[in-house]
């Protein structure tokens, strides 16, 4: 995770939600689909996709942390319904199930999706 005190993230934060425009806003969320994928996917501890969604949350830019998070749910999803369960896929829900709850903390969000 980012630290809050980091002086290049200072510079950068907005205090309010700014637009993003389509053609950026997909390029994001496949970026982001790709750190999960890369970083996540194969033993990572999902440090990298956290830090994308905390950087775009700093910048202002929420849409793209909630996009970053519905595709989190659709893997969750997924995780749930391979059969049989292993431990390597019980790691990974385990990681992608902490990450939805900390992403949506920075969004100041109850749930993990709206």
């Amino acid at each position: 995770m980012i630290k809050p005190d980091a002086p290049n993230m200072q510079t950068i934060h907005e205090d309010e939600e700014v637009d993003v425009p389509p053609e950026r806003r997909a390029f994001l969320a496949i970026k982001g689909q790709r750190l999960y994928g890369k970083y996540c996917g194969t033993k990572g501890r999902g440090i990298c996709a956290e830090s994308f969604a905390e950087y775009h949350i700093w910048r202002g830019e929420l849409i793209i942390a909630r996009d970053f998070l519905g595709y989190l749910n659709v893997q969750i999803a997924y995780l749930h319904q391979i059969a049989p369960s292993t431990p390597e896929i019980e790691a990974q829900l385990h990681m992608t199930e902490g990450l939805i709850e900390r992403i949506a903390a920075l969004l100041g969000e109850s749930e993990g999706i709206k």
